[in-house]
């Protein structure tokens, strides 16, 4: 079974009657009701995690000897 990520928020009622509200980033099984009443809401999970990675993370401290430039605050 793979795992699914809802990729917009939505609401829909389960064949018992219970309404049910899934989220963005929401995780559930390919077998889940939810994506087989909406399958194009949904992506595998092994695609959003290789999307996260390869997005370019800024280093949050300086290096040693590197300076940081700071805009000055508009007053």
């Amino acid at each position: 079974m793979a795992i699914m990520r809802c990729k917009e928020a939505f609401c829909f009622t389960e064949s018992n009657g219970v309404e049910r509200v899934l989220t963005p980033g929401a995780l559930v099984e390919d077998s889940d009701p939810a994506v087989k009443k909406a399958p194009a809401l949904f992506e595998p999970a092994e695609i959003n995690a290789a999307r996260s990675t390869e997005r370019a993370i800024e280093q949050a401290t300086a290096a040693p000897a590197e300076k940081r430039a700071r805009k000055p605050r508009k007053v």
